[in-house]
């Protein structure tokens, strides 16, 4: 509908995604022009879960929320992500234009 801003968990040499190429690559891996992507969304994640302490700002035709996430694989091992959301209204429909999802932070 529209553009869209993505920033992917783990994507260190491509860092921002603006096309849709580029987006599907880090989903579903395979892509020669993004190599250190693997598939996030084909790794066999069998739970995610959105943390209760999420921050929303709702607007009249968006939305913006922010928060954590989890994700948990077959050998029950968890993965905390941070995450910022943008949703826009679309012909009555909510979509997303912005995703940014990080690993926290480690000193």
């Amino acid at each position: 509908e529209g553009p869209v801003l993505f920033k992917p968990t783990k994507a260190a040499r491509v860092q921002f995604r603006a096309n849709k190429e580029a987006a599907l690559s880090y989903f579903i891996g395979g892509n020669p022009n993004y190599e250190e992507d693997k598939g996030f969304a084909i790794t066999p994640w069998k739970e995610v879960r959105f943390a209760d302490d999420a921050r929303m700002i709702l607007e009249e035709d968006r939305a913006l929320v922010m928060g954590n996430y989890f994700f948990t694989d077959y050998d029950n091992n968890e993965v905390m992500v941070e995450y910022s959301f943008s949703y826009k209204k679309y012909s009555g429909q909510l979509k997303i234009d912005l995703h940014h999802s990080s690993l926290p932070f480690k000193n």
